[in-house]
């Protein structure tokens, strides 16, 4: 199975670097901008299937690469959703820890298993995408999509967990990697030796 994992735009969340892990939030001038930079890296990109969080900074950019594909539709799962921060959505992290110091810092330290109010903690995020992925393993071995890969725009942290699903890295090590604002991975996942390989990663670099 070939995938494309992408990540949403930049947002004005994420510039004035605010908690919104469900939460909506406007494209800033670049994130609308990198759509078409997105649209257009795969123009010529044979896409099997395209699927999208239903989050409207995700499926923004979903529909915009779709535009390139006539025939191609946008296929919304919320398995790919962003990680849920509970009470804290929407708080900068200086509210957060005014709201509950305590709390606050095993929401950022202890991400893994510590669950804020009213939210999710990664091992919930994980228990979502993995299954996902075990569909689009199949649908890609039915279809036969040996070569054609599969196009999935989500999120910062449900990308990691779906990294940490297909290559195998643990908690720590998923912050190895950088993911861009409109940021692509590609990956070639084995499924008969439950084995993946990060292909390449590119992202818009002139317009974040």
């Amino acid at each position: 199975m070939k995938l494309i994992l992408i990540r949403h735009p930049a947002t004005e969340a994420l510039e004035k670097r605010i908690i919104y892990g469900r939460s909506e939030s406007p494209l800033t001038k670049e994130g609308v901008a990198s759509i078409a930079w997105a649209a257009e890296y795969l123009a010529d990109v044979d896409l099997a299937a395209l699927f999208s969080s239903p989050q409207t900074r995700a499926k923004m950019l979903a529909d915009g690469i779709a535009e390139k594909h006539p025939g191609l539709a946008v296929q919304v799962d919320e398995r790919i959703c962003e990680l849920h921060c509970g009470i804290y959505e929407q708080l900068t992290m200086e509210e957060a820890t005014a709201l509950d110091a305590e709390d606050a810092h095993k929401f950022v330290y202890d991400f893994g298993f510590h669950r804020p109010k009213g939210g999710e903690n990664f091992e919930d995020v994980k228990a979502r995408t993995g299954p996902f992925l075990e569909e689009l393993n199949e649908l890609a071995r039915k279809e036969g999509y040996n070569e054609r890969p599969i196009a999935v725009v989500s999120h910062a942290m449900a990308i990691r967990s779906m990294i940490s699903h297909l290559l195998g890295y643990g908690l720590n090590d998923i912050w190895h990697f950088h993911i861009q604002p409109t940021g692509m991975m590609e990956i070639d996942y084995d499924e008969k030796d439950r084995w993946g390989r990060l292909i390449s990663m590119t992202a818009p670099d002139s317009l974040i």
